[in-house]
C-alpha cells in the first residue's frame, strides 16, 4: 500500500497486508483474545452493577478478575492468571493495536515463519515465563519501594504490542514506513527498525509522567529483552528460502538456523547513536558473563554469523561494517592507490 502527499509518503509492503487467509495459530490466538476480553468486560461490568447498588462511590477501575488479570498479590490463588493474561486486556486502545496488530502483523510473521508452533510459542510460552518474571521481581521491589502495590493488576499482554516491532525490525529492517517531507527540520525515513525505540520510548514516556505505575515500567523492559533474547539465541526454525544459504545437508544447516546471529541483530543497534558509547560496555560485560564465562547461552561461531547476515542482507538490512573492517579497508584503498600511481 503507498500513500503519497506534499506532507509525507506512506509504503507498507502488500506482503504485510495480506490477510485473505489468516495462518493457523494466529486465528486461534485472535479467537481466543477476543472470546477472553470480552469475558473479562462482562465479568467487572457485572461486578461493578452490583458494587454500585452498595456503594455509588465505587471505582471501576479498581473491580478486577484474579483469575484471568495478573495481580501480584493474588498470583498463589490464581496461577492460571500468568498464561490467560496472555489473552486479554482492559483498554479500549489496547484492544484495538493488539488486535489489528495480531490479525495482519500476525499473519505475516506467521508466514514468514511458516511455523504455527513458532507464533504460539512466542506470545504463550514465552509470554507466560515473562510474566513469571515479572511477578517475581515485582515482589521483590515491593519488599524495597512503597511505590509497587500489589494489589494491582499488571498487563500480562505486552508480547504482542513490544515483541511484534522487534520482530518486524528483523524481517523488514530497512523498509520505509513513513517519509515526512515537511516541515524540513523534521523530514525523516520512519523505517521498520526504528519501530522498537520508539515504542518502547512512548510506552517509558508515558509510564513515567502520567501513570506512575513503575512495575508496569518493569513488565515494558522484561518484555523486550525477553523477546530479543528469544530471537537471537533461541528460536529455531525451519531453512530459510534463501538463495545465499550454503547448500550442504539439511540438518546440518537446520542446526545453524537457531536464533539470528546476524551482525545487525545485535542488542547495541536497537538503541540510538547517542547514547551507545554508554550502553556498549555494559551489553558487553553481560555477554561475556553470561555467553563466554558461565555458556548459559550458547556462543555464536563464525558460521552462524555468516549465515546469520547473509539472511539479514537478504531481507535488504545493511551490513555493519566493524572498525578493524574499516581499517582493512582503509588500507586496501591506499594501497591500490599507490599501485596505480606508480
Amino acid at each position: 500500500m503507498q500513500y503519497s502527499s506534499r506532507f509525507l509518503e506512506l509504503n507498507i509492503p502488500d506482503s504485510f497486508l495480506n490477510v485473505n487467509k489468516i495462518p493457523d495459530a494466529t486465528k486461534f490466538i485472535a479467537i481466543i483474545y477476543i472470546c477472553l476480553t470480552t469475558s473479562l468486560f462482562c465479568i467487572r461490568r457485572s461486578l461493578y452493577s452490583k458494587l454500585l447498588l452498595e456503594d455509588p462511590n465505587v471505582d471501576y477501575g479498581l473491580i478486577t478478575s484474579p483469575i484471568l488479570q495478573m495481580v501480584p498479590s493474588q498470583i498463589w490463588k490464581y496461577p492460571t492468571s500468568l498464561v490467560l493474561s496472555n489473552f486479554i486486556d482492559t483498554k479500549a486502545w489496547k484492544v484495538a493495536v493488539n488486535l489489528l496488530n495480531l490479525v495482519i502483523g500476525g499473519s505475516f510473521i506467521e508466514r514468514n515463519w511458516n511455523s504455527s508452533k513458532e507464533m504460539f510459542k512466542f506470545i504463550v510460552v514465552l509470554g507466560s515465563l515473562t510474566n513469571l518474571l515479572i511477578i517475581v521481581l515485582t515482589l521483590l521491589t515491593s519488599f524495597t519501594s512503597k511505590k509497587v502495590t500489589l494489589d494491582v493488576p499488571l498487563d500480562g499482554n505486552y508480547t504482542i504490542l513490544i515483541g511484534f516491532p522487534i520482530i518486524y525490525r528483523q524481517l523488514l529492517p530497512e523498509t520505509t514506513i513513513i517519509n515526512l517531507k515537511t516541515p524540513h527540520f523534521l523530514a525523516k525515513n520512519f523505517r521498520f527498525k526504528l519501530l522498537p525505540i520508539f515504542v518502547m520510548f512512548v510506552m517509558t514516556i508515558t509510564q513515567i509522567i502520567w501513570f506512575h505505575h513503575f512495575a508496569q515500567l518493569f513488565s515494558i523492559w522484561i518484555t523486550f529483552f525477553a523477546s530479543w533474547s528469544y530471537l537471537r539465541f533461541f528460536q529455531r526454525l525451519a531453512p530459510l528460502n534463501c538463495p545465499s544459504l550454503p547448500t550442504a545437508d539439511p540438518q546440518n544447516v537446520q542446526e545453524t538456523l537457531i536464533g539470528d546471529a546476524s551482525d545487525t541483530f545485535q542488542l547495541i543497534y536497537f538503541f540510538p547513536d547517542l547514547i551507545k558509547p554508554l550502553l556498549r560496555p555494559i551489553f558487553n560485560f553481560v555477554y561475556d558473563v553470561i555467553v563466554l564465562k558461565f555458556r548459559i547461552i550458547k556462543p555464536f561461531h563464525d558460521v552462524d554469523i555468516d549465515i546469520g547476515n547473509s539472511i539479514a542482507e537478504s531481507r535488504g538490512a545493511k551490513r555493519v561494517t566493524t572498525v578493524e573492517e574499516r581499517r582493512r579497508q582503509l588500507a586496501l584503498d591506499v594501497l591500490e592507490e599507490r599501485m596505480v600511481n606508480a
